[in-house]
């Protein structure tokens, strides 16, 4: 097998210039020493296929944490200072958040609650973006602390999760009342982004 190996491919430029519309690696492939930048956003890698398909273009890769915000019917919910935050992967368009919450303070909280998203979550057609998480890991709760806890996402466009239960055959909001300052929520789910 030969192998060429260079260090850097420069365009030799006249006065017109050059330009250099692809390169074509062949039975090798190819080995970088560094990463590979694009000169444009919304640009991306093409997998599996031998031609250009916007279903195989992998375009997108952000990691990072987020303070989730937690929306109450009333009252308020206040998550600590030191446990606030949920760590996110998004590769192309699907999204996993994961992380501990507690809170710090809770000021009367009532009626159902939801935890912001990273991302709005994809609008497809016929609720194909819809979704449930694993049970939440949660200690000191009030109400039913041995109920399974969830997210849902139960609409396209939405920047909320639902915590829901699954109660007498169906699936219910959880009152914000059983929230207190010594709650804690271990979460992991992944959704579809916008």
């Amino acid at each position: 097998m030969s192998e060429i190996r260079v260090d850097t491919i420069s365009e030799k430029t006249s006065a017109n210039g050059v330009a250099i519309d692809s390169v074509t690696l062949k039975d090798g492939g190819a080995t970088l020493a560094d990463n590979i930048t694009f000169s444009a956003s919304g640009k991306g890698i093409h997998l599996g296929v031998t031609t250009a398909t916007a279903g195989n273009l992998l375009d997108d890769y952000e990691e990072g944490t987020y303070a989730p915000v937690f929306t109450v019917a009333s009252g308020s919910l206040t998550p600590h200072g030191s446990h606030n935050a949920l760590a996110y992967t998004k590769i192309g368009r699907v999204v996993h958040v994961q992380g501990e919450v507690r809170f710090s303070a809770v000021s009367s909280p009532s009626g159902n609650f939801s935890v912001s998203l990273p991302f709005a979550v994809a609008d497809l057609a016929d609720g194909a973006a819809r979704s449930t998480s694993g049970a939440i890991g949660q200690s000191s709760f009030g109400g039913t602390p041995d109920a399974t806890y969830y997210l849902r996402i139960t609409s396209e466009g939405t920047t909320t999760a639902f915590v829901a239960t699954h109660n007498s055959g169906s699936d219910t909001g959880v009152n914000a009342n059983q929230v207190s300052t010594s709650t804690e929520m271990i979460l992991s789910f992944t959704f579809i982004a916008a």
